[in-house]
């Protein structure tokens, strides 16, 4: 796994370079993107002007999304021997360095194949790996040596949260239910699991994965990656493992959480902390649907959350309740293996169609993500532009165009579009499985699916039924369907998802003996930062409306989010503060902004889909903004919004 980006070209073994290797490196590079190589070139060199006489000559292609660019023989046997070239020279001492912002302005366009407004280049920097996220508020100030942050959660805003304090030199633990670090990537494990957010993004700025061996990793591999970043960080001698977290209290007198937790064994266990970040995520819990006569079901009922990885689902009779991502993975995964498939949708997604003919990333990719410097960076931000703020326009609900459309606007028709020519070509337009899998609601109504590869297929084979509703009952036999046919069983798989827990199982008091499950009720809604008035010193990662709704990844809002309690642990330290805390008023104010933000979205247009992004009428999963003003918003705090003591 390639880590970063290298100080120097000799960091990557090319002082010197035998002729065999420089071969190779020649025939990996005329598989490249020549946008990309551009760029890299550029950063080798420390030559901006590079850009300047490469780009009249690429061209861009808008798929596929891998090999956007493109140039004549000429150009890119010239690129490749440049890059040669640099790779054996030592590098200028007057050469700019690789982070330098004229120079990532000049580039970034050819790179990512189009223009990039002024007010993306920082947050690119950034994503692209390389710069850290940069500090904003001065960092003379220290905290008190015996300040200590508490983090529950190991799985990627863990990870991420710990990796910021060690960096700031915050004392820290890290408290972790499991035995291992990963979070939901460790405990769910259901056949076909895997990312469906591009494996060259959904990582960390600051720990680029070059080597990943697909698209769409599975997820052992994404799971061995986080592995991987604890264990190069030394993160595990600052977690206590397989410790379940049941209580915070903050406790006035000492300025501090009180924090009740108990090991497996059943010993609990009372500590302190200055400041707690829950970072354990909000779908934890399975749902289990509330069917009558479960119970009674003689075969084997599994939950996809707590897959039994002795399950041998060969030969059998199998029904999936559930047509979500996961249900969709794990059809794609098993339907080869059993004698007959039942699929029980209560309500169809939209599925969008694989785009390429394998999701294995191509040898040459590999080769050169994990040797060549700066490539694996680009790599991952052109992954990061193009499933960014450039889909924004596909969420924005159009009054006029909604009036006489299912989808909500122009933009959003094109995705619909694409989903119903993928329908048709599977199944047969008008057919009876087309009138099925077609949802009656707009695009990100409720979440995309991406196809695996054969999920679609699937569903058309002979050996595959789908109702297009759910079951009224289950026996010992097996299923009865809403019309009432029997349908015998040897495994009936819940693939119905979790309870939304906002921390909902953790007994969490505030100043006072305020309590946060009372506070938020069914709508839960959060400040920056996920701060909550009377909650002082608490930062919720994974808190409402903190998920990028239209792209990117769970990794963007987990790295925004810990930049700003780094910053608000900075700005305690300025004042020196043994509290921060939002004030109603401000409180108030911003969720008030996302609420009516969030009117012009689709989530607000598109009741009939069931979806758990609505709590209590409200949209609590989603921010309605670009990820640039999600990214801008969480530079510093606002000093007036807060009260420190």
């Amino acid at each position: 796994m390639s880590t970063g980006v290298p100080i120097t070209t000799e960091t990557a073994g090319w002082a010197g370079a035998d002729p065999a290797h420089v071969d190779e490196l020649r025939d990996n590079l005329r598989h490249a993107d020549p946008g990309v190589l551009v760029a890299v070139l550029a950063q080798l060199t420390g030559d901006p002007a590079v850009a300047d006489r490469f780009a009249p000559r690429i061209t861009y292609m808008p798929d596929p999304p891998e090999q956007a660019g493109a140039t004549d023989p000429a150009t890119a046997a010239q690129l490749i021997e440049e890059i040669v070239a640099a790779l054996r020279e030592p590098r200028r001492a007057d050469a700019v360095p690789a982070d330098d912002l004229d120079l990532f302005t000049r580039v970034a366009p050819v790179a990512l194949g189009g223009e990039v407004g002024p007010e993306y280049l920082q947050l690119l920097l950034e994503q692209g790996g390389f710069q850290p996220s940069q500090p904003v508020l001065p960092r003379g100030a220290k905290l008190p040596t015996d300040f200590r942050v508490v983090i529950i959660g190991a799985g990627i805003a863990g990870i991420t949260a710990a990796l910021a304090c060690a960096e700031a030199g915050v004392d820290y633990q890290i408290i972790e239910r499991n035995d291992e670090v990963g979070g939901t990537w460790y405990t769910t494990t259901y056949p076909g699991i895997g990312v469906d957010t591009p494996s060259a993004y959904y990582s960390l700025s600051r720990e680029i994965n070059g080597d990943w061996s697909s698209y769409y990793p599975q997820g052992a591999e994404y799971q061995a990656y986080l592995v991987s970043v604890a264990d190069k960080n030394n993160l595990r001698r600052r977690t206590r493992f397989s410790t379940e977290v049941q209580a915070l209290w903050w406790e006035e007198q000492r300025r501090q959480w009180q924090i009740h937790s108990v090991a497996p064994d059943g010993t609990r266990d009372v500590s302190y902390a200055n400041v707690v970040i829950p970072a354990a995520g909000y779908l934890n819990r399975p749902r289990w649907p509330d069917l009558p006569g479960r119970e009674t079901f003689s075969g084997i009922s599994i939950h996809s959350a707590r897959w039994d990885r002795n399950l041998d689902l060969t030969g059998k009779r199998v029904a999936i309740i559930g047509a979500g991502c996961t249900a969709v993975q794990i059809v794609d995964a098993c339907v080869d293996q059993v004698a007959h498939l039942t699929v029980f949708q209560r309500q169809p997604h939209w599925v969008a169609p694989r785009r390429r003919a394998s999701d294995d990333v191509p040898a040459y990719r590999r080769w050169l993500g994990v040797r060549l410097p700066y490539y694996a960076n680009w790599v991952r931000l052109k992954s990061y532009w193009g499933t960014s703020d450039n889909n924004y326009p596909v969420i924005l609900h159009d009054q006029d165009w909604a009036a006489e459309h299912l989808s909500i606007s122009p933009a959003n028709d094109v995705l619909l579009q694409m989903c119903l020519d993928y329908i048709d070509r599977v199944f047969g337009r008008g057919s009876e499985l087309a009138r099925k899998v077609t949802p009656d609601f707009a695009p990100y109504g409720k979440r995309i699916i991406r196809d695996p590869g054969g999920y679609y297929a699937a569903l058309a084979r002979e050996h595959v039924d789908v109702e297009a509703s759910e079951p009224a009952l289950v026996n010992e036999a097996g299923i009865v369907t809403q019309d009432g046919r029997q349908i015998d069983l040897d495994v009936i798989v819940y693939a119905t998802g979790y309870y939304l827990d906002f921390l909902s199982t953790v007994d969490i008091r505030g100043r006072d003996g305020k309590k946060l499950a009372e506070e938020w009720g069914e709508a839960p809604r959060a400040y920056r930062g996920g701060m909550v008035p009377g909650f002082p010193n608490l930062f919720i990662s994974s808190a409402p409306n903190y998920s990028p709704g239209h792209g990117a990844g769970h990794n963007f809002g987990v790295e925004v989010m810990v930049h700003y309690v780094m910053e608000c642990l900075q700005l305690m330290a300025l004042r020196k503060a043994a509290t921060l805390e939002v004030t109603q008023r401000a409180y108030a104010d911003y969720v008030d902004r996302i609420d009516a933000a969030m009117e012009g979205t689709v989530w607000r247009h598109t009741p009939s889909a069931h979806t758990y992004y609505r709590s209590g009428g409200r949209i609590v999963i989603s921010f309605p903004y670009r990820l640039v003003d999600f990214w801008r918003d969480h530079r510093a705090p606002v000093e007036g919004d807060l009260e420190l003591r």
